[in-house]
This record gives structure tokens, sequence and C-alpha cells, in this order.
């Protein structure tokens, strides 16, 4: 099934295109805005695959965590792809996403940067029915230095929060724990596609209509308690 996937729940970002075993991927620098960079890119991982993004009978989008703005640019192209050409369009967890890029049989402890010295937290533990080989369990925020006091002694670490000085330096300081190294520990559109197609096989609904993105933290008006949830 031809797939295209779509990851701007961090300031850098990728888009990929999947058929069968092949797989062509476009990552964006941090300082490119998602917004021009999304069409573009996307024909071009297409293209090097011999076919354009009209052909595709699947939109695979990270739904988050993520920032407003990076998450609602992602899933608006996505879902306007697939309103334009019929397409089925799944959302995936970028919890998940990272589980499976990192991949193993032990659980995954793994953090987003939320801003204002919190981390938004959660623990992906390996699973034999879940379609994505992986459940998330809690999905919070946490302050640093709170988290990294409380995970367990020789635990695996990933995550795009792990790239703060200030959680680096609390990790090397325990000694104890394990962080992944490199792109692994990070989300990607080429592994949001090869999820995107087990839920889909799964039974995941294909409706855009049902897709919303999953946010790192509430907005200022709704901490406030005005304004919606989503």
């Amino acid at each position: 099934m031809k797939t295209i996937a779509i990851d701007t729940s961090l300031p850098s970002g990728s888009v990929a295109a999947l058929d069968g075993e092949r797989v062509a991927e476009v990552r964006f620098a941090p300082a490119q805005a998602h917004a021009r960079r999304i069409a573009a890119a996307l024909a071009e991982a297409a293209a090097e695959l011999g076919w354009g993004v009209a052909d595709a009978d699947l939109v695979a989008v990270n739904r988050g965590p993520g920032s407003f703005t990076g998450l609602r640019v992602g899933i608006a192209a996505a879902k306007g792809i697939a309103w334009a050409g019929g397409m089925k369009i799944v959302g995936v967890s970028g919890f998940e996403v990272i589980g499976a890029s990192v991949g193993g049989e032990a659980s995954i402890e793994v953090v987003y940067d939320a801003g204002r010295g919190d981390l938004f937290a959660a623990t992906l533990h390996p699973s034999a029915i879940a379609p994505t080989g992986w459940q998330t369990e809690g999905g919070e925020l946490v302050p640093i230095a709170t988290w990294v006091a409380r995970v367990p002694a020789g635990a695996t670490l990933a995550g795009p929060g792990l790239d703060l000085d200030a959680v680096a330096a609390l990790v090397a300081a325990r000694g104890d724990l394990r962080p992944v190294a490199g792109a692994a520990r990070l989300p990607s559109a080429a592994m949001a596609g090869r999820l995107g197609l087990r839920l889909l096989a799964a039974g995941a609904s294909g409706s855009a209509a049902e897709l919303a993105p999953d946010y790192l933290r509430p907005s200022y008006a709704q901490e406030n308690g005005a304004g919606p949830s989503r």
C-alpha cells in the first residue's frame, strides 16, 4: 500500500513515502517552517519511489505529543491531502513511534520538552497484542528534577526531552540510567508511516474527522479556564 507520512511534532520534522519495503524520507532543519516545506518535501519523497502524492492510498501523521503550531500544520496538511485524494488517514502516537524506533524488550521512559521547566512524560511497555508493538502508560506534565529523580534505576530513556541541557546533566549525574543515543530517541515520519500501516491493518478507522492532536500542555487560555481542551 502506497503511504505518505508526516511528522511535524518537533521544531524539526520529516515526511516520508513508503511502498512495501521501500522508504524515502525528507527531513526538515529546525529553521525551516513546516508549512512551507511539507508539500514540496512530500512530492520529493514520493517521486523518489516513482509515484506522486496523489497516488497514495494512506496518509499517516504523528498526532503528538507536540507543539500547538507544529501539530496543527501537520495534521491539517494530512487531512487536506486525504480529503482531496479520497485516501485513508491514520494518526499515530509519537510515543509509540519512538518506542518502535528504539525497539527491544524493555520498557522505555520517554520525555518531551513541555517548556516552563516541565517534561511531558510517559512509560512505554512492549506489547504483543498492540498493533504498534507498544502500549503507552501515563502521559503527564512533571518538573524536570522530579522526573529524573523518580525514574527507576537502569531504565532506558528516550525522547526529545533528553536533549535539554538540564535533563542531560541530571541524567548523567545519576549514572544508573540508559539514555538512547542518536536519531532513535526522536520521532520520524518513516516510522509513523510503518505504524500507520499496522494500525490500519488492525482496524483503525482511517477517518479524518476523528483525528485530533495530542498537545504537550493546555494553552494559556485553557489553563485559565477559557476555551475548549482542543
